[in-house]
């Protein structure tokens, strides 16, 4: 929480213009999934609707998204999957680098590959998970919730809460 109040006095005039979200306890899960997913750090903006939503990489969004991103990796760490993806894209830049120092054209191959695996382990089952998990959270509860509401902190916990008592089950 000192991030978001030393970050808001950087922000200055630009949060008064348009509030943005500051932490993982006001962030919507959704609008970190969107941002994960497109990159665009408008989504750190609090707004009534997201439909033809402008891309936006200003600095300040930058260093409030690092702080968020590194308050969120303090709280919760790395998941296995995560770092999986990553490792991927760590095969994959290697190789693009290797061809780039060799140009053996059968890196091109390799890095085909490599980028056709990836999309098939990791691009497919993010958009039905999120939507998978928000439904247990819902059947747990016994009552609706507004994935666009549900923030990264209380989702996080929701899902350490599931994953534990489902392995002392």
């Amino acid at each position: 929480m000192l991030f978001a109040k030393s970050l808001s006095k950087k922000l200055g005039r630009s949060s008064q213009r348009k509030k943005t979200y500051k932490s993982i306890d006001d962030l919507p899960q959704w609008n970190w999934n969107q941002i994960h997913k497109t990159g665009n750090l408008a989504y750190l903006y609090k707004l009534t609707s997201y439909r033809n939503i402008e891309e936006i990489y200003s600095e300040e969004l930058k260093e409030l998204w690092q702080g968020i991103y590194d308050e969120f990796l303090e709280e919760f760490g790395l998941s296995k999957d995560y770092k999986e993806l990553l490792e991927a894209k760590k095969r994959i830049a290697e190789m693009k680098l290797k061809y780039i120092q060799t140009e053996d054209r059968m890196f091109l191959t390799l890095i085909d590959i490599e980028e056709v695996d990836f999309k098939a382990r990791f691009e497919q089952t993010e958009g039905v998970r999120y939507e998978t998990v928000v439904m247990a959270i819902e059947k747990r509860q016994g009552q609706p919730i507004d994935p666009k509401k549900l923030t990264v902190y209380k989702y996080n916990n929701y899902i350490r809460v599931l994953k534990e008592e489902s392995h002392g089950e």
